[in-house]
């Protein structure tokens, strides 16, 4: 479901139908693959905050308050993807004045509320979430793996770490994702959690390489 990470399909979708497109959707999506970038690879947040604000004010030109809710998931979700606690920020109030169900949904899955509609759920987490609720983590790790967008698996990734499902492969192959996507933040996120890990495993001269990597990553 592209249109809960970067409003790609939204856009396609109005702008795709006329013969012009339309400036304030094309400015917000803009602004969001922006904040979606600088977020991950560590800009100041004071750039990062002022591409999604700038977002949000574009699309509250239109008044669409689907749309405005989708701006404040996605924020949510890269915090997840970070290994941050997701911040509600204004969902809620959106929410409560124009409710959607599969934002809703969203919004409970990117909690770890066991409320959640896997039906509901985007087509690319819906294995996923199967595996996670069975609570296997060679599965929920191989049900992420299976993910074909980066940043849908470290969301999925994130999610099972919050859940406490999580081995060596998963924390490996978001390392990785992260890495070969040059998202900075990320991949430190990642390499201390795998560290962390590595360290509650008794695994030391693992650890001891991943505080290596981190040091060099930023020294």
């Amino acid at each position: 479901m592209k249109k809960i990470l970067c409003l790609l399909s939204i856009l396609l979708l109005f702008v795709g139908c006329g013969p012009k497109p339309i400036p304030w959707l094309m400015e917000a999506h803009q602004r969001m693959e922006n904040f979606k970038t600088d977020f991950l690879t560590d800009r100041p947040p004071i750039v990062t905050d002022m591409h999604f604000q700038k977002a949000a004010e574009e699309i509250k030109k239109s008044g669409n308050l689907d749309l405005l809710g989708k701006v404040w998931l996605t924020r949510m979700a890269l915090q997840v993807a970070v290994l941050a606690e997701p911040e509600d920020g204004d969902y809620p109030k959106i929410e409560a004045a124009e409710p959607d169900p599969a934002n809703r949904n969203f919004y409970l899955f990117l909690k770890g509320d066991a409320a959640v509609d896997g039906v509901l759920l985007p087509a690319q987490y819906r294995t996923f979430f199967a595996a996670l609720n069975g609570g296997n983590a060679a599965e929920t790790g191989a049900a992420v793996v299976k993910i074909d967008d980066p940043l849908s698996r470290l969301i999925a990734a994130g999610l099972a770490v919050r859940r406490h499902t999580e081995n060596e492969a998963l924390l490996q192959t978001a390392v990785e994702t992260a890495s070969r996507n040059g998202w900075k933040r990320a991949l430190l996120a990642w390499l201390k959690r795998l560290g962390a890990f590595y360290e509650a495993s008794g695994e030391a001269a693992k650890a001891a390489s991943v505080r290596q990597r981190i040091d060099l990553i930023t020294s």
